[in-house]
């Protein structure tokens, strides 16, 4: 985390807040679209029998082991504001 706050900052934003957000990926590949609507980890399993793709095949074991551990898949969530930078004007005194 401290070395994207930093890319951040060399970027010209300034962190507001930041923490680690948990995924909760249940994203089927080749399913029908009455599936996508309410994704639950039977309908990945079934899909997964029905069309065992390298995808659907690596989050059907996946998954169980990130709700046991949810350390192993987190999203770095950063909310920054781009601050300006300062800019030379030039002001004439004496008309």
């Amino acid at each position: 985390m401290p070395e994207v706050l930093t890319m951040l900052e060399e970027a010209g934003f300034k962190p507001v807040e930041h923490y680690y957000s948990a995924v909760n990926d249940l994203t089927f590949i080749d399913a029908e679209p009455e599936r996508l609507k309410q994704p639950r980890y039977v309908d990945l399993l079934r899909l997964t029998i029905r069309r065992p793709t390298k995808l659907n095949l690596l989050r059907a074991v996946a998954y169980p082991l990130v709700k046991l551990i949810p350390s192993l898949r987190m999203l770095l969530v950063i909310v920054s504001k781009k601050y300006a930078e300062s800019s030379t004007k030039t002001i004439e005194r004496w008309g």
